[in-house]
């Protein structure tokens, strides 16, 4: 039953599973938490109520996953800042933090709520990916606007040497190499095998990444 009114964020029937001695940090076959589906579902409303009767907010499940990289990952920003943003520096399965996760997949509100939450917005993934690599290479140049507030330096690099000018220019992301350029980012830096964004975006056939070039 915790699993059930977490997911649906009924905040008081998880305080009477509480003061009836039910233990709110079980799992499911999963691995999960109540405050894992009530993360994922963003029911912010059931993870304060966890976090007033002391339910565990920062468990991992079978994947490594916390609540937050699930809040994270679906834009639930309200719900990050309800405490299920408890430890929001780890690493999943594939080595993906909260912020990772927010910004490959355009969530900014989230970002601001992990920078406003201090979190580690610059920690790499299992191939070195960066949230600001992802951002620039999904596209989201809102979300690579709030990362760039946030101080992140816009020439970092990934395993293979790449910026995230070059997995823009990879995608044929032109919008996001002109706001790269417009924060001060060098679109001509080489990556370990000599590559520029140009080099990657002919190769590619990305003709409009060419031009914005």
């Amino acid at each position: 039953p915790t699993h059930r009114a977490a997911g649906k964020g009924h905040a008081a029937a998880l305080e009477a599973l509480a003061h009836a001695g039910v233990p709110l940090g079980k799992r499911n076959t999963r691995g999960d938490t109540p405050a894992h589906l009530a993360a994922l579902n963003g029911r912010t409303a059931a993870v304060e109520a966890l976090a007033r009767v002391g339910a565990p907010l920062g468990e991992r499940d079978d994947d490594n996953i916390t609540p937050a990289h699930l809040a994270a990952e679906n834009g639930h920003a309200a719900a990050l800042e309800a405490r299920a943003g408890a430890r929001l520096g780890e690493h999943d399965i594939d080595g993906c933090t909260p912020a990772n996760l927010a910004a490959r997949y355009g969530h900014t509100s989230a970002l601001e709520a992990l920078a406003r939450a201090g979190a580690p917005l610059g920690e790499c993934d299992a191939n070195g990916g960066s949230p600001l690599h992802w951002a620039a290479g999904e596209g989201h140049t809102a979300a690579l606007g709030a990362l760039a507030r946030a101080g992140l330096p816009l020439g970092e690099r990934d395993a293979s040497g790449d910026t995230p000018s070059h997995w823009a220019a990879c995608e044929g992301h032109a919008a996001v190499l002109e706001a790269l350029a417009r924060l001060g980012a060098r679109l001509c830096e080489c990556d370990d095998s000599g590559d520029t964004p140009a080099h990657l975006a002919a190769y590619h056939g990305q003709a409009a990444v060419l031009v914005a070039l």
